[in-house]
């Protein structure tokens, strides 16, 4: 049926992680501290610069210690790096 949702686990999980976190968010890895940053993208994933992190590959590991996309958390904005 045309505009029915979807049922889908994941489907719905990015779709609330997009509407929650800002296009230009930086996101953390909670095991590293490697960051993602919208307006660098991610040159290890052929991520462009520009690239929200809702937008990123649903494989996307971090390119520091391989732990999972859902690693990420956001990263407060008045923590230095």
């Amino acid at each position: 049926m045309s505009g029915m949702m979807t049922n889908d686990p994941l489907s719905v999980l990015k779709t609330l992680e997009a509407s929650r976190i800002k296009p230009e968010t930086r996101m953390q890895c909670k095991v590293c501290g490697f960051v993602y940053d919208p307006a660098e993208g991610c040159e290890e994933w052929q991520v462009p610069p520009g690239t929200p992190f809702a937008e990123i590959p649903d494989n996307y590991d971090c390119p520091a210690c391989g732990c999972p996309h859902h690693s990420f958390i956001v990263l407060d904005d008045d923590e230095e790096v």
